[in-house]
């Protein structure tokens, strides 16, 4: 089963088409058909990925359309943290579609929360994927125009997260808003620099360094609360379209993938519609 699965971001609305494991033997037991638990494929081999397509959000309703972009698949599952861009995709959906929109009423998974109803459907989406791979607790960091860390507890729930201020925001700020301090690359820093002898690495250190702390100290509180002395690192998975502005020395061996939403997009879709 071909899947066309949406996330609309604030700025940037992602999508792709997701071949299913329904249609080639899906393990329930087991979660997916050979996928190792505890590590994370470059491709999932439970999930195909295919035609990625990154468009504007503002914009994306009309070219949905003009290019006709779920054409060849069964169905469209979606989400989005932008109401107003909501309504315009419903609006040129047409009938005849099977769509589901990933609500907090339709997530699969226990929404553990004082207000279920304003948690960021793609929260739920990558939370969901990185199920997939790994059992519970794990973490999930999402790298966009913020930056959020959602936990899935020991008993599968959806217990709760952290929202700051993206890599974007904080490496590009400064510059938009001072006079001398220039637009920096933050995927170039070095994590290990302690001070910086020129504006720049001071930048480095302040900015970027200071971002990698930040999302450090988050997942550390959250281990030691949650984790019950086991590592968090080999549990946690970056994902989102700002995973290329981390700094690659400090990136190293972390586990990233890029599709977890679409993954778990794909799977609440299968789930509501019973097929899995």
């Amino acid at each position: 089963m071909r899947i066309f699965c949406i996330d609309i971001g604030n700025t940037r609305t992602h999508c792709a088409a997701v071949d299913c494991p329904d249609a080639f033997g899906f393990d329930v037991a087991s979660g997916c058909a050979g996928a190792p638990r505890k590590g994370l494929p470059a491709e999932p081999e439970c999930y195909r990925i295919e035609a990625r397509a990154d468009y504007p959000s503002d914009r994306f309703a009309d070219i949905f359309c003009e290019k006709n972009l779920c054409a060849g698949a069964d169905a469209v599952s979606w989400c989005s943290v932008v109401p107003k861009y909501s309504k315009a995709l419903e609006s040129k959906m047409g009938k005849g579609r099977d769509t589901m929109q990933l609500t907090f009423e339709r997530s699969p998974i226990p929404l553990d929360m004082d207000f279920p109803q304003t948690l960021g459907q793609d929260r739920i989406a990558d939370a969901v994927g990185a199920g997939v791979f790994m059992r519970p607790p794990y973490l999930v960091v999402d790298m966009g125009t913020a930056v959020t860390i959602d936990l899935v507890d020991k008993n599968g729930r959806y217990a709760g997260g952290a929202i700051a201020p993206g890599m974007d925001a904080f490496s590009q700020y400064l510059s938009t808003r001072t006079a001398q301090l220039p637009p920096i690359n933050p995927a170039e820093a070095y994590c290990g620099l302690v001070i910086g002898k020129n504006t720049v690495e001071a930048m480095y250190v302040g900015c970027a360094k200071g971002f990698c702390r930040l999302i450090d100290g988050l997942i550390a509180d959250i281990e030691r609360e949650y984790f019950s002395g086991e590592s968090a690192q080999s549990k946690t998975i970056f994902t989102g379209g700002s995973v290329s502005l981390l700094p690659k020395e400090w990136v190293g061996a972390r586990l990233v993938n890029r599709d977890l939403a679409f993954i778990g997009l794909a799977k609440s879709f299968l789930i509501d519609r019973k097929k899995i």
